[in-house]
């Protein structure tokens, strides 16, 4: 049996498709990382071609000098993976010896880490999982033997998601040294929550080996482009961190957006609380409420809330807590994001513009009670026409925001690659792949349409204080003292007001 895990590597793989960090974003966001305690990078871009496709190509120098830049000044340990699988020969010689030639010049500079990455590749249908195994297996182990004791050599295996053993697993596992870490992204491939039992499963199919958690968050490529993943890490247990070899991130595309998020992993990674972690970066970086609407959770707690209490006397609490959140979103910032953030940073303040037309809406389908002097009161019934008006301008404006490809505010329909493995080890189609109808805006714009629907003119206003009844009528005037709770019914309409002093 292999030793349990405590985390002898954290940090941030950059493993995603599209463009790759340009050398000074990586540069800055690898510094950011070490500052707070994280320890490893591993270079990994699926879409640089000399890592992937032609991995054969060496880097020539001007790349060299970017990996001896991060080797020297980013107070990280530096990796650099290659993925060959799509057209190397696990067993010729000419193809070990190609890619020994390329992985060379990297320890020489400094590279202390090598990922051998044979993952997303098409079936083999020459070869059984069994022998896939073991062959991938060898390839790692020569390689490994090669590189002396002095590099670390990881591997990310062809089957890099699920919790069960399979002849692939089996092969590998049990013909790989000890030393060689194995990367495994959770149940799927993005996850909402890494549990011990699965990593502990994991581990059980890897022969007692604890896997190399490579963790899908905050990643946002391929399906996900459209959607900035700026919030905390949650779903991850603090025991977990025992139970695993390393922790590795994915990042965004977008560098500088990953500093939040990845502020948040190093608290977790380093035994402290994510969410304190990320509420601090957020403050630092000036872009807490920009990050907010991105990751969603907040608007769509604050319209839950509303909705939630839509029908009674609390909703003006509700209602008041949405707005200030609302007003801030419509002029949000965050600054050093505007280029690669822009169209996130001009949905956000469009969602918000709409939600606070809707919230208006909302509101005038409630009576008015408004203070007239010291302690008289005035209680008004909805204006029909202002209603009907403003329910046409949200209606109007609502369907080019909803429309809009960046996602903020909660997803209108969104995808990430959730599979999971079946009980014979293939991979197969989760129902939470799907994400839909959960943008806070359109909560909102429906409950604030349906009020509009739901306004009957005819409907008489009465005006309680305290209880007791002191009026009735299109408009009723009224004496309420400090503390006196005055509560406005129009139809079903409700409105409650505690008088201050």
């Amino acid at each position: 049996m292999h030793s349990q895990g405590a985390l002898t590597m954290t940090g941030v793989v950059e493993g995603f498709y599209g463009p790759p960090w340009s050398w000074h974003d990586r540069l800055d966001v690898l510094q950011w990382c070490a500052a707070r305690g994280l320890t490893d990078y591993v270079y990994a871009p699926k879409d640089d071609p000399k890592h992937r496709t032609e991995w054969r190509e060496p880097y020539d120098d001007e790349e060299l000098a970017g990996f001896r830049s991060l080797v020297e000044r980013s107070g990280l340990r530096i990796g650099v993976a290659i993925s060959p699988g799509l057209s190397i020969d696990d067993v010729s010689t000419s193809d070990r010896a190609s890619l020994l030639a390329k992985i060379r010049p990297l320890v020489d500079l400094g590279v202390v880490h090598v990922g051998l990455f044979l993952d997303d590749l098409p079936p083999d249908r020459e070869r059984s999982r069994a022998r896939r195994g073991v062959d991938h297996a060898a390839l790692t182990s020569w390689l490994w033997e090669h590189l002396g004791p002095d590099v670390l050599t990881s591997l990310v295996p062809t089957e890099y998601i699920g919790t069960a053993p399979s002849p692939y697993l089996e092969g590998l596992a049990s013909n790989l040294p000890a030393e060689i870490p194995i990367g495994w992204t959770g149940a799927s491939v993005v996850n909402d929550e890494i549990t011990t039992t699965e990593a502990r499963s994991r581990a059980d199919a890897l022969g007692g080996r604890p896997p190399l958690l490579w963790d899908n968050v905050p990643v946002n490529d391929a399906v996900m482009s459209d959607r900035l993943f700026m919030g905390p890490l949650r779903g991850r247990a603090p025991e977990l961190r025992d139970l695993c070899a390393g922790y590795l991130a994915n990042p965004m595309v977008q560098a500088r957006a990953s500093m939040l998020p990845l502020a948040s992993i190093a608290s977790w990674c380093t035994a402290g609380d994510p969410e304190s972690g990320w509420h601090a970066a957020a403050e630092e970086l000036g872009w807490r409420t920009f990050a907010e609407a991105c990751d969603g959770a907040v608007p769509q707690r604050l319209v839950r809330d509303l909705i939630a209490e839509a029908d009674g006397p609390g909703w003006t609490a509700a209602a008041n807590a949405l707005a200030s959140w609302l007003a801030a979103a419509t002029d949000c910032g965050a600054p050093g994001l505007e280029d690669e953030a822009a169209p996130w940073l001009a949905q956000t303040r469009e969602e918000a513009a709409l939600a606070r037309r809707a919230l208006s809406l909302f509101r005038r389908t409630r009576p008015s009670v408004e203070p007239v002097s010291a302690n008289e009161w005035r209680a008004v019934v909805p204006d029909p026409d202002d209603v009907l008006a403003r329910a046409f301008a949200v209606s109007a404006s609502w369907p080019a925001v909803r429309r809009a490809v960046p996602c903020v505010f909660g997803p209108r329909l969104a995808v990430r690659p959730a599979v999971r493995q079946s009980g014979s080890g293939a991979w197969v189609w989760r129902a939470d792949a799907i994400e839909e109808d959960e943008s806070a805006t359109d909560d909102l714009v429906r409950l604030a349409l349906d009020a509009a629907a739901s306004l009957d003119p005819g409907a008489t206003l009465t005006v309680h204080v305290d209880g007791e009844l002191v009026g009735t009528g299109n408009e009723v005037t009224f004496t309420a003292r400090p503390g006196c709770i005055v509560l406005a019914r129009h139809g079903s309409m409700l409105h409650r007001v505690r008088v201050e002093s």
